[in-house]
């Protein structure tokens, strides 16, 4: 019997290592995959790479390549994804939530990371349906956080909170973009504070009931 459960225990070991490597693999060969995205963007643009060219690069087959993206515009969004993620967890504290001072973070990230692409591509360019996209999930998907954490103390509310966080989402995605193309020459500052009013003073009534309004 002991015999019988060391000898299970030992292939349980060796599944376990056989999944672990083959997860470092996984790992290391999507790494590459966007590692050789980014670079071909840099060095040949969007349109003119090939999946070929992104597994030339990253040292690996075709093959490979399609076990991980379907094709290179699923990798084009998850860079795009994983490159404005990073930015939030650098510019936000890992305790941010729905604060003042942690909204104009996230407005004046938002404003200046839509003006860097709006700076260098044109507007038909394929880049930009692809990054308002994933850029507006991700911004809608924190705010979601942030508002469910928010809605934990105030049961009252009459708006759902994915109503809340897809209508800021797009609020502030929306003024970024009109920012970015120059429809107002105003700083980053100033629109940071114009679009962080809007989102307060408008947030304050999400849960208010719309009749008290009426009977002011």
């Amino acid at each position: 019997m002991a015999e019988a459960t060391a000898s299970n225990d030992n292939k349980e070991r060796v599944r376990a290592m056989q999944k672990n490597g083959k997860d470092r693999r996984h790992s290391r060969s999507q790494r590459l995959l966007k590692q050789s995205f980014v670079e071909l963007m840099h060095e040949k643009g969007f349109t003119a790479m090939t999946v070929q060219d992104i597994a030339d690069r990253a040292d690996v087959n075709r093959g490979t390549f399609y076990a991980h993206f379907p094709d290179k515009f699923a990798l084009l969004e998850q860079s795009i994804r994983d490159k404005f993620r990073h930015l939030l967890e650098r510019e936000l504290p890992p305790d941010s939530g729905w604060h003042p001072k942690h909204i104009r973070v996230l407005v004046r990230t938002v404003l200046e990371h839509v003006r860097t692409l709006y700076g260098r591509c044109s507007p038909n360019d394929t880049v930009n349906p692809l990054f308002e996209h994933s850029v507006r999930d991700e911004l809608a998907n924190l705010l979601r956080r942030w508002l469910g954490q928010l809605r934990a103390d105030r049961p009252d509310w009459q708006v759902s909170v994915d109503t809340m966080a897809l209508m800021t989402s797009w609020s502030i995605f929306g003024a970024a973009v009109a920012w970015s193309k120059g429809y107002e020459e105003i700083s980053v500052n100033e629109m940071t504070d114009r679009v962080l009013s809007v989102l307060t003073e408008g947030a304050a009534r999400f849960g208010r009931d719309p009749s008290a309004d009426q009977i002011r």
